[in-house]
């Protein structure tokens, strides 16, 4: 690649400087990429937290809402699939991290060694120059002291030999960094494209189920459900039975720890079946509605046994 004859010293100079832009231009550009999508990672991060945010607040409110069984459903339901939506955003993060970032950072070190190596390269060719002047100088200088020339010319075919090793070292490592650095920017920007699209088909997948479960939410029946309660409002039966159904619900899941795997799994399942969580509330109470009325007719039935015991004592007391 590089000669040491002044006929090739220009093309030499040429071809370092080359080499010395292109490290430059690359760790430059490479370090730009990276600002970027760390700048898009962090941003996605944040609207994550914020997708949290928003599905804990519809949460709330499903739990809070005891008037529009279909509403709290249907907010329950949304809740869910916007957690599984943020899990995917979650995994779009990290493969970002892993995937695109990662691989832009290594070039930093990639690009200092590449800069070493043409660094050692240029003083190699200087050792071999200034052993070409000493040869220069001592034949003009002293051309009959042939031990003193013969010494320059032996240093000199040794600093060649270096530099020629150098130089197709440096070769090989210029078209390899080169090469490198084409095939992994085409990987890290068909991995960018990828995860974006595998988080896109995924959030359109669940926000259909979203909007089906927005769709399943019965206005007319909450309303009806309503004005049924303004027209005969319960007292205080309704925390009773907001108490009683909860504790049956926690009795109803099981107690050990899920992981987030099977939380994911859960949620999935039930966003598939919404009607299941509606159908499971609306059992518990009418089985809980049931108790109560059970309760009643038994104390009606004590009542007017005791009435009629009374009654008959009274008849004997007269006779």
């Amino acid at each position: 690649m590089f000669r040491g004859d002044n006929s090739h010293s220009l093309s030499y100079e040429q071809q370092a400087k080359f080499i010395q832009d292109r490290i430059t231009n690359v760790e430059k550009n490479f370090g730009e990429l990276c600002a970027g999508f760390g700048d898009y990672t962090r941003k996605t991060a944040r609207l994550r937290d914020m997708g949290d945010e928003l599905s804990k607040i519809l949460k709330d409110y499903a739990n809070n809402e005891i008037v529009n069984k279909s509403l709290s459903a249907g907010l329950d339901n949304l809740s869910l699939t916007l957690t599984a939506i943020e899990e995917y955003r979650n995994c779009e993060i990290q493969r970002l991290e892993a995937k695109v970032i990662g691989e832009l950072c290594q070039y930093e070190n990639i690009c200092k060694h590449a800069r070493e190596e043409l660094k050692h390269t240029m003083s190699v060719r200087e050792k071999e120059m200034s052993r070409k002047k000493v040869l220069d100088k001592a034949r003009e200088r002293q051309p009959f002291n042939r031990q003193q020339v013969t010494y320059a010319e032996s240093e000199l075919l040794k600093a060649s030999a270096e530099m020629s090793r150098t130089a197709k070292g440096l070769s090989e490592q210029t078209e390899f960094f080169e090469r490198r650095k084409l095939q992994q920017l085409k990987t890290l920007l068909s991995d960018f494209v990828t995860i974006e699209m595998t988080f896109h088909a995924k959030s359109l997948e669940l926000l259909s189920v979203a909007f089906q479960q927005i769709a399943d939410i019965n206005d007319k029946a909450d309303l009806e459900n309503f004005k049924r309660k303004l027209r005969s409002p319960e007292k205080q039966v309704n925390s009773g039975i907001s108490a009683r159904s909860s504790s049956l619900a926690s009795l109803m899941k099981p107690q050990s720890s899920f992981s987030r795997d099977e939380e994911d799994s859960t949620s999935l399942g039930r966003m598939r079946s919404p009607d299941k969580g509606l159908r499971a509330r609306s059992s518990s109470l009418a089985a809980l509605m049931n108790v109560s009325k059970d309760d009643d007719e038994e104390d009606d039935t004590t009542n007017s046994d005791d009435s009629e015991d009374h009654t008959s004592s009274e008849e004997t007391e007269s006779r």
